[in-house]
């Protein structure tokens, strides 16, 4: 359905009131909703990070990586999915976790995780294309500030060369 104008025939002054003029406004109003939930559902995402990190050779056997990449907030909203996700196991062993720092400015000296649980994926126990689903966000620090910077930090490494994993962090708008 699309927006269709009234015929301003069927608004002159002293026209009769006529069924078809309120189909017109029925239909209108019912588009116009329609248009503004599609809005709603599309915007209400936000996707921080969604990133592979590949050619990742200096990731081998253990270890941990600070500040691999920055984001800083345009809007207000809190944090709602996060998943680190690997390709194919082969001989690695150990777990892979990511964190996300929060700090209120470039300056992460003073920076608080984002979770009170890390995404992490357990080579030892997973399969190729796994994904993690353990993340758990801080209710006191999930709530991200226009001006607020999140930092993507690997804070375990698996023994074995990881060739490459994903990262995907998502946000809802307040």
């Amino acid at each position: 359905m699309a927006f269709s104008s009234i015929p301003s025939a069927l608004i002159n002054v002293g026209k009769a009131v006529k069924k078809e003029i309120f189909t017109y406004i029925k239909d209108n109003f019912d588009d116009h909703e329609s248009r503004i939930n599609s809005l709603e559902g599309g915007s209400s995402g936000i996707v921080i990070f969604d990133e592979i990190v590949v050619n990742a050779a200096s990731l081998f056997d253990g270890g941990s990586i600070t500040g691999l990449d920055y984001y800083r907030a345009s809007s207000n909203f809190s944090l709602l999915t996060a998943i680190v996700y690997i390709f194919e196991v082969g001989t690695i062993t150990g777990t892979l976790e990511i964190d996300f720092q929060k700090s209120s400015s470039a300056d992460f000296t003073s920076s608080v995780s984002v979770f009170t649980t890390k995404p992490s994926v357990n080579y030892s126990t997973a399969s190729d294309y796994d994904e993690s689903s353990n993340a758990v966000f801080d209710s006191g620090v999930q709530d991200i500030s226009t001006g607020d910077y999140l930092r993507f930090d690997i804070t375990q490494l698996p023994t074995g060369y990881v060739g490459k994993f994903g990262i995907y962090l998502v946000g809802e708008a307040n």
